[in-house]
């Protein structure tokens, strides 16, 4: 007996929370903001939980800073905390969530004269070969102008419509069309420039 082993007790599931009968992370985002609207916590949680990966990702790439991209997120969810019973869902919630921290991000950039800073920390799990490809793709994007970035990121990181970036931006898809075509060859060209000998 002096030789058992003590296995670990298996930990109890988490079950995902119900509101109303309703699975909060499998409930729309409009049930969940209109619930949020109504002062309801745990419904305004689910859709952080949702949407502060996404934010965050372009928060980032507009600012180029870390700890800016992470205020810019945290305001956006206060404000937008604040001001649920004036969404009145014309827009998806993320659109809305978009353009809130995308205004703050901007914000970020008027406080610093719009010159961004990249940073040294570039967040990424990946082989030496797939950084050294993202630190030059990184590089390209601090390069471009802020407005053409942000197209960038919306379309191509985030994986967003040119309608869906155009109402996040709050822009006409047409211009959403032709930024998002200046920066791709932008891109383009710069990542061309860095990688010949």
């Amino acid at each position: 007996m002096a030789q058992a082993v003590a296995l670990p007790y298996p930990l109890p599931s988490r079950r995902a929370p119900y509101h109303g009968g309703v699975r909060l992370d499998a409930a729309s985002d409009e049930w969940l903001a209109g619930r949020a609207a109504r002062g309801d916590h745990a419904a305004f949680e689910q859709l952080v939980l949702r949407y502060q990966d996404r934010l965050y990702t372009l928060a980032l790439r507009v600012t180029l800073n870390d700890a800016d991209a992470r205020d810019c997120v945290q305001d956006g969810f206060i404000s937008a905390w604040r001001a649920m019973e004036r969404f009145r869902g014309d827009a998806r919630f993320s659109t809305w969530m978009y353009r809130i921290v995308l205004r703050k991000a901007y914000d970020v950039l008027d406080r610093r004269k719009r010159q961004a800073t990249p940073t040294d920390e570039v967040p990424g799990t990946a082989v030496e070969a797939q950084l050294d490809s993202r630190l030059d793709l990184d590089a390209a994007l601090a390069a471009l102008e802020p407005d053409f970035r942000a197209v960038a990121v919306a379309c191509d990181v985030l994986g967003l419509s040119m309608e869906d970036a155009g109402e996040a931006l709050g822009l006409p898809a047409g211009t959403v069309k032709s930024r998002l075509y200046r920066a791709r060859a932008r891109l383009a060209e710069q990542l061309q420039d860095e990688r010949l000998p």
